[in-house]
């Protein structure tokens, strides 16, 4: 599929919003989910849902008017947004842990590029999603490997009506009007009692981006706008489903993205800037999805293909036109994932449910530079695990898992630029145990405790093991799994007609991967000249934290907000610094309902100081940043928004040299029928 041109987005958008003019009315805004995308925790026969994940629903996503994952997922506590500056990628950290030691789920399928095990969150587009659910350590064992410091699973839409959908777009703009980014989206869908359509197809089209007041161009910098920050995106989904009787249902999915971004060089006081492009990011995927009820038995099976590729060129300077320096190159990537999960949940009996799963995942990685010969690595993954939920009494229910994980590396092949030889690094097979025990008690109709703890696992990507960090870094081809230990206490209820949640969490982190700096002469772009790093499992690190969330709905006003403490230790080298997560952060809104036709909104996200770099050099001031907007329901089923986000212009980034967005204004419409 062709990225649109401008031309191409300015009119599906016009066409997005012009027809939800034409609408005349729609029906409850609901969006149902897939429910054979839902990974959770069994309840037992006859017992309440467990509820171990926290819930980001369509509406929330909406109305907080967050387009890319990355930014949905902050709307929960224990989450904040990180910015890898050099790739220009959105990630997350969940209580601390990364992208990588998080792993995220498309309808309960595991999702990452097989080289370095990231995902870009800021290419996942929200329009089409029925929910997030996110797990934080306690996680259904149903998910496989690789889920050290939890789960993120966005399931996607399924329709219940014979005809459905909605529709929309945006446009961004600085100053009195001049639009830098624009976005359209539309999801169609019917059910026709024993099939169902979705159909999907959204746009996220970025020109520039506007710099902050407070922010001082470096030296070849004029400011005003950011360079190097354009951006594209587009998402088309089809999936096909059958309910041939009840408790039966087979869905296949085809999804496509294609991208192509920028990367807006380091603007800082302290490294050098980098000048990189990707001419393309693509993702095509297939999956299919099955249950079948039989007799005490629920039978699920998860089969997938996911390919990614992409490409990546390095220049000389900011005009983007040579590549003669040493620095630059020319990249390709062209990976895929084969992969197979089944799952029997077994009524056993009356307040006792099992889960038995199993899954096979086979990750190759292909790449080359220009001038170069491919190189092949192949990763073959399997997990096998069990879950039992019990309920003890009406009230009391008890939750324990035990899995095992083991990772075969099949492949693995050494390019030597000299010689011009291929050959194969050495090949290390490892394996980890994973388990958890959970108690969980009902107060009545408003309220349950709850205390978990869990023992989860990483395996090291081939990134991790193979790279040589562009003649930095030495391989090291025995890496371990990262380990960590989890254990949380927490609340949550209903009081004065408030939600309210509150947990308390600590995690041991053991096995850690960090780079190791020794005398060496390998590593000829290593600075200072005379040494190189390696990967190693030296890092131990400990992590306290809280999380807060209240939310109070209301005839006239809506109020909402969450807050999370945490910190972290350095416990095997307390000289290096631990980045990118805040020691607080805190996210509140209000909404008041004007009119039954006018909502104002007016919301703050604000976070402490994070460190960009080990060694304390580098750091991401904390900052507070508030945003208003108004809505008004022009025609049932039809709003119309405006507002401004960054409203004082404040200058802030979640990277240190890597600033975001200043004051920006947007006008979007969306239509529901």
């Amino acid at each position: 599929m062709q990225i649109p041109s401008r031309r191409q987005r300015l009119a599906l958008l016009i066409a997005a919003i012009g027809g939800g003019f034409a609408t005349a009315a729609i029906a409850d805004d609901a969006t149902s989910a897939f429910s054979l995308g839902k990974v959770e925790v069994a309840a037992p026969v006859g017992g309440p849902p467990i509820g171990t994940a926290d819930v980001i629903d369509a509406a929330t996503i909406q109305a907080a008017d967050r387009f890319t994952v990355g930014d949905a997922l902050t709307l929960t506590p224990g989450i904040n947004i990180g910015k890898h500056g050099q790739r220009n990628e959105q990630v997350v950290y969940v209580r601390g842990f990364d992208t990588r030691q998080v792993q995220l789920f498309i309808d309960g399928i595991p999702v990452y590029v097989p080289y370095d095990g990231n995902v870009d969150l800021g290419r996942f587009t929200t329009f089409d999603l029925a929910r997030i659910d996110i797990s934080k350590g306690f996680s259904a064992m149903a998910y496989g490997s690789n889920t050290l410091g939890g789960a993120i699973n966005l399931v996607s839409r399924r329709p219940v009506r014979e005809f459905e959908g909605d529709a929309g777009g945006g446009i961004d703009f600085v100053g009195r009007g001049e639009p830098f980014r624009s976005r359209a989206f539309a999801n169609v869908g019917t059910n026709q009692g024993l099939w169902y359509l979705q159909l999907g197809a959204a746009t996220l089209d970025q020109d520039r981006t506007p710099l902050p007041t407070g922010y001082r161009p470096p030296k070849g910098d004029d400011g005003g706008w950011r360079d190097n920050s354009q951006a594209a995106d587009t998402r088309t989904s089809v999936k096909l489903g059958l309910t041939p009787r009840a408790g039966d249902e087979y869905a296949l999915s085809f999804i496509q993205q294609n991208g192509s971004k920028g990367d807006p060089p380091y603007a800082g006081r302290v490294a050098s800037p980098a000048y990189w492009r990707w001419p393309y990011w693509n993702k095509d995927s297939v999956y299919l999805s099955t249950s079948t009820a039989l007799g005490i038995h629920t039978v699920k099976v998860r089969a997938f293909n996911d390919r990614f590729r992409n490409s990546l060129f390095a220049y000389d300077d900011a005009t983007y036109t040579t590549q003669n320096r040493p620095s630059s190159f020319q990249s390709w990537y062209d990976d895929y994932s084969n992969g197979l999960a089944l799952q029997d949940d077994i009524a056993v009996a009356p307040g006792n449910r099992l889960s038995v799963a199993a899954q096979l995942k086979i990750d190759v990685h292909r790449e080359h530079n220009a001038g170069e010969p491919w190189r092949w690595f192949k990763d073959r993954t399997t997990s096998l695990s069990i879950e039992d939920s019990h309920a003890v009494t009406p009230r009391l229910t008890l939750v324990a898992g035990l899995g095992r994980d083991a990772r075969r590396a099949v492949q693995a092949e050494d390019y030597n630029s000299t010689t011009k030889v291929v050959s194969d690094f050495p090949r290390v097979d490892d394996s980890a145990l994973n388990g958890q025990v959970g108690v969980f008690y009902r107060l009545g109709d408003d309220g349950r405790l709850h205390a978990t703890v869990a023992r989860k696992s990483r395996f090291p990507t081939i990134k991790d093991r193979y790279s040589y960090r562009l003649g930095r870094a030495i391989p090291n081809a025995g890496l371990e799994p990262e380990r960590a230990n989890h254990y949380e206490i927490g609340w949550d209820g209903r009081a004065a007609d408030t939600d309210l949640a509150v947990a308390v969490f600590h995690s041991d982190i053991s096995n850690l991967i960090q780079n190791v700096v020794f005398p060496s002469a390998l590593c000829p772009n290593y600075t200072p000249a005379g040494n190189c790093q390696q990967a190693q499992n030296v890092g131990r690190v400990r992590v306290d934290g809280i999380e807060l969330s209240a939310d109070r709905r209301g005839e006239l006003l809506d109020v909402g907000g969450n807050y999370t403490g945490i910190a972290r230790k350095n416990r095997s080298t307390p000289t290096v610094r631990l980045t990118d997560v805040p020691r607080h952060r805190f996210y509140g809104f209000a909404r008041l309902h004007a009119t039954p036709l006018l909502d104002l909104t007016a919301s703050v996200d604000a976070q402490g100081y994070a460190y960009s770099d080990s060694t304390g050099a580098q750091v991401a001031n904390g900052f507070a940043i508030a945003n208003l907007k108004a809505g008004w329901t022009v025609a049932p089923g039809v709003l119309i928004e405006a507002g401004v986000r960054n409203l004082f212009d404040r200058y802030y980034a979640y990277a240190e040299g890597f600033p975001e967005l200043g004051r920006t204004g947007f006008v979007q419409g969306r239509v529901k029928f």
